[in-house]
């Protein structure tokens, strides 16, 4: 019911980058076009061979998204190639949110405007800063001169749609240089812009320099955070998500499907996928990811099945995220036979009593003050 009514969320990683961030920690591996081509091919095998073995050939799709790496590295034919395989297999809703993850330097007036004209109606622009000497910190191939650019570009090739990704608690940064490079942002009138804090991962050259790193502390992460929600509320702005501010009609649908925990799918090296309460994920390896559907293989390095505490848990904790929407006790009831409060009673109130959530009499909220710490407040519900 839950797949018919909303529809899959396609997911599709395109693991190429012309040089890794110093932040990043997604599978990803450096640009070549040869390498490209054939992974594109596989791809392709992929979505057609997992339409078949996880019975869902012909479902409705409610949302796709390219990530990466750099889908904007894609050529024209690439996507067509992509987008036939999606058609043969799925049922696409009308209309379809369909999000590229797009860097600055890759972006040319006629590649997108073919992308426009093959159905890529949303495209997220990794911007991060408009601080130059922070962008050759992190590692950026761009300047800010080229977020200026590739945004016009992209408007003139007819996208409407538009995110920008911001990060705030960067290195050797502070509360105005955080500040500049929002309302430098918000000047160029996105409808959508995420902002999220720098997490050293392990594994990235950040985690590797870490002792070195000028980062700011606690107190400066959670200025810039707060200063952050208030000039973008101020401008317009909704916050809806945790991480993430939309002017009307623009939230995005893909990943509100992942916040309300519904099923989506993910191809290429390392995606995830969430089907039937099972999460499964491809192996991280290239030539194993190709080798496996060349034999007809289902390239899953990983999977479980969760337990009803867990899967309850999860439901509760991704719905959470949606600061409007939150936990919707009816649909919790629909999905799993029982109430919130029944399930965690001790959780909830505990958490209320701390003011970290709000509950009402159809939903359950973060409050403000538990936005601030919500990870903190998560943890609460995991058994």
């Amino acid at each position: 019911m839950i797949i018919k009514n909303s529809g899959l969320a396609l997911y599709l990683h395109i693991p190429f980058c012309l040089k890794k961030c110093n932040y990043c920690d997604f599978v990803s591996f450096p640009y070549r076009r040869d390498r490209l081509k054939k992974y594109i091919s596989c791809l392709a095998s992929e979505i057609s061979l997992s339409s078949e073995k996880l019975g869902i050939n012909g479902c409705k799709v409610g949302a796709i998204y390219l990530g990466g790496g750099t889908p904007s590295l894609l050529q024209p034919e690439d996507l067509a190639e992509i987008i036939r395989a999606i058609k043969n297999n799925f049922d696409i809703n009308e209309p379809c949110e369909f999000t590229m993850e797009v860097n600055p330097e890759t972006v040319q007036y006629n590649k997108f405007k073919e992308f426009k004209d093959l159905g890529v109606n949303r495209v997220s622009l990794g911007a991060q800063s408009f601080n130059d000497k922070t962008l050759k910190i992190l590692g950026r191939v761009h300047n800010s001169r080229q977020i200026y650019i590739a945004y016009e570009t992209l408007r003139k090739a007819g996208f409407e749609n538009i995110n920008l990704d911001l990060m705030f608690a960067l290195p050797g940064e502070n509360l105005l240089d955080t500040e500049y490079s929002l309302r430098e942002a918000i000047n160029l009138r996105p409808g959508h812009i995420s902002y999220y804090s720098l997490t050293i991962e392990k594994g990235t050259e950040f985690y590797e320099k870490r002792n070195s790193l000028k980062l700011p502390d606690d107190d400066l992460d959670y200025e810039e955070y707060s200063k952050g929600i208030e000039i973008l509320e101020n401008s317009g702005y909704t916050h809806y998500e945790i991480s993430n501010f939309a002017k009307p009609g623009f939230e995005s649908k893909h990943n509100k499907i992942y916040w309300k925990n519904l099923p989506y799918i993910g191809f290429g090296v390392s995606a995830a996928s969430y089907l039937r309460r099972g999460r499964f994920q491809n192996t991280s390896s290239l030539y194993e990811y190709c080798d496996k559907i060349n034999q007809n293989i289902l390239p899953v390095s990983y999977s479980e099945h969760l337990t009803a505490k867990f899967a309850k848990a999860e439901h509760l904790i991704l719905n959470l995220r949606l600061l409007k929407d939150g936990v919707d006790k009816n649909l919790y009831y629909i999905r799993f036979g029982t109430l919130p409060e029944f399930d965690f009673y001790e959780t909830i109130e505990k958490l209320k009593s701390l003011h970290l959530i709000k509950v009402e009499p159809g939903k359950i909220l973060l409050s403000r003050k538990g936005v601030f710490i919500a990870n903190s407040v998560f943890t609460e519900f995991l058994p």
